[in-house]
């Protein structure tokens, strides 16, 4: 019984601290460059689930202003996988005796083998790496549990040029070690010790990380830009000053502990931190090369985070943005390579084609129509708050280029457009729906 007791005082304290205060956890940008969308992930602790709806909540950028919510969800992570990378302290100090007489590597490896036994049950993912000197991934994220257990036993105490408490510099390069997809996904690190890196103490450059000296900003926005949050196990009383900031601006929260119950009990409740969280998913603003400021409101509460695409080639976000909107185009073109149904025969029309309902239509010589009526040349699929003629595709008899028209702004590649000439591979959204428009190769001899 001691487990469940723990868990529901660690959840208590969360909503003793934090009762009915609206924190931002993830900003998922992945399904930007397919969807055009962002998700937002939350926490409203207190708050009485079942009468929140999408209207109660309002987003906010910067630049752009108050952004279109596309759907709210309560504990949307029950249905959909947690990515969770076990980061583990395997520093010398690791291997001597805790407050009850424990070696501190054992309580953890203890700890972990418990939660691993949840996430199996679960259908999470999950991965284990260590860090002191280094940065070793013992198991790679996935859902062989099994293995993942057979990786802790192979975790051992380290020479002394392997002593080295490299925190920081794991933590960065952990935020970027998730697969690009869209979802929820945390660190969760355990540490009895604060940031002892190899360029600032042994007077010689670390082999990888050269003489980098990582600050806690730095970690904060790696996280952010790739769309983690951080959660903190501290085992000692020699924890680091900074580490609890750094897993607050990220999203996540810090935890003081010393039994391996209390371990143990960390891990649960921050997978149930999650489990409780709401997404709300939005149209995302412009690509306008700017990074942007995100606020999320409700009620008298709101929190702010900033809006930062992933990093591109090693680069910021900023200097990546023109690498971004050129990909995004290239994507384009791959979705449709990859989605778009062939012609059973040539065609001297081009077409468009929803990825969502495997809907084809050749385009006609004159204007063809979408929008949500049966009478439509093209219905959307779904079609919520589509007009019966939301759009029209009118080809030029001159030129024989095709373009898009439409009263409402739609998006064309994520850009806002009333009208635009359309190039194979556009990636059309409206309302949700997704369009792509494509050409045959000129090169097809008419007959």
């Amino acid at each position: 019984m001691k487990k469940p007791i723990l868990i529901t005082a660690l959840l208590l304290s969360t909503v003793l601290l934090w009762s009915q205060d609206l924190r931002i956890s993830q900003i998922d940008s992945n399904a930007l460059m397919f969807k055009g969308e962002i998700d937002i992930y939350f926490s409203l602790p207190g708050a009485d689930s079942s009468s929140l709806k999408a209207e109660d909540f309002s987003v906010i950028e910067k630049k752009a202003g108050v952004m279109k919510i596309t759907s709210f969800e309560t504990r949307p992570n029950e249905k959909a996988a947690i990515d969770f990378i076990l980061l583990v302290d395997n520093s010398g100090s690791m291997y001597e005796e805790s407050f009850q007489g424990e070696q501190r590597m054992e309580q953890a490896r203890t700890a972990l083998e418990a939660f691993l036994d949840e996430i199996e049950e679960s259908g999470d993912n999950a991965a284990v790496y260590t860090f002191n000197t280094d940065l070793k991934e013992a198991a790679e994220l996935g859902t062989d549990i099994p293995g993942i257990r057979r990786s802790l036993s192979t975790i051992s105490q380290p020479d002394t040029a392997g002593s080295y408490t490299e925190l920081y510099n794991s933590l960065i390069s952990t935020a970027s070690a998730f697969p690009g997809k869209a979802g929820r996904r945390a660190v969760i690190v355990l540490s009895d010790g604060e940031n002892y890196s190899v360029s600032e103490h042994s007077g010689s450059s670390h082999p990888f990380w050269k003489n980098k000296v990582a600050e806690p900003d730095e970690i904060i926005t790696a996280y952010h830009e790739n769309g983690v949050t951080l959660d903190g196990i501290s085992i000692s009383d020699n924890r680091d000053a900074a580490l609890g900031m750094i897993c607050a601006e990220s999203g996540g929260r810090f935890y003081d502990v010393r039994s391996t119950e209390e371990i143990s009990g960390v891990y649960s409740a921050i997978r149930e931190k999650i489990l409780n969280e709401y997404k709300i998913t939005v149209e995302a603003p412009p690509l306008d090369g700017s990074i942007g400021e995100i606020t999320l409101a409700w009620q008298t509460h709101s929190d702010s985070r900033m809006l930062m695409v992933p990093l591109l080639f090693g680069g910021s976000s900023e200097s990546s943005m023109p690498v971004l909107l050129i990909l995004l185009a290239a994507a384009a073109a791959g979705i449709a390579a990859l989605f778009i149904i062939p012609f059973d025969r040539p065609s001297k029309n081009p077409q468009i084609q929803g990825l969502d309902s495997n809907q084809k239509t050749i385009l006609s010589e004159g204007s063809t129509i979408i929008g949500a009526s049966r009478d439509a040349d093209f219905t959307l699929a779904g079609g919520s708050g589509a007009d019966p003629e939301h759009a029209t595709i009118v080809k030029d008899d001159k030129t024989g280029a095709y373009t898009i028209v439409s009263k409402r702004p739609v998006r064309v590649n994520n850009r806002k457009v009333k009208t635009k000439t359309l190039s194979p591979g556009d990636v059309i959204r409206i309302e949700g729906s997704t369009i792509i428009f494509d050409e045959p190769d000129s090169t097809i001899v008419q007959q």
